[in-house]
């Protein structure tokens, strides 16, 4: 499995990963339809290699797998060192090390930029998900409850920080 940082070729397929949790899940900011390549494309392109916001593929035999990225938690200049994280996988590679392969990748390359904290925010419930942030010294820092509407239903989610 090769992982790296991902380019325009991997878009579509980024974006049909992006699609199946938002049909399929209450992840993806409660967004409840599928979005388009073109709608994502100035998202996908704001990633870099010499910024703290990045993003990361794993691909094995010419299929991506997942992704993760890393970028600004909100605009203002108060939250420039600090960095929202969330990780895809392919509903095909699941519980195969991926998540953990692109996270470490992630994590080693944003030792290079001046950070002080890793956010990460989980629709619940998703023990999988809020297991393997742990797994990466992630803590909770609290839950927002029923703060999301999706599908006529109300979504909490958990929100968890990392020290960088």
């Amino acid at each position: 499995m090769d992982v790296r940082h991902a380019n325009e070729s991997d878009f579509s397929e980024i974006t049909e990963i992006l699609n199946h949790y938002i049909v399929n899940t209450d992840a993806r900011y409660f967004e409840s339809e599928p979005i388009s390549l073109e709608s994502r494309k100035i998202w996908l392109a704001k990633f870099g290699q010499q910024t703290p916001h990045q993003m990361f593929v794993a691909v094995e035999n010419n299929e991506l797998l997942g992704f993760c990225c890393s970028q600004p938690y909100r605009p203002e200049s108060a939250y420039d060192k600090t960095i929202e994280v969330s990780v895809y996988i392919s509903p095909k590679s699941t519980s195969s090390g991926v998540g953990s392969l692109l996270y470490k990748h992630l994590f080693e390359s944003l030792d290079a930029f001046d950070l002080h904290r890793a956010i990460a925010g989980i629709a619940l419930p998703n023990d999988v998900s809020v297991s393997f942030h742990k797994k990466f010294n992630f803590k909770q820092v609290g839950i927002f409850d029923e703060y999301g509407l999706k599908n006529d239903k109300f979504i909490s989610a958990i929100w968890l920080q990392k020290k960088l």
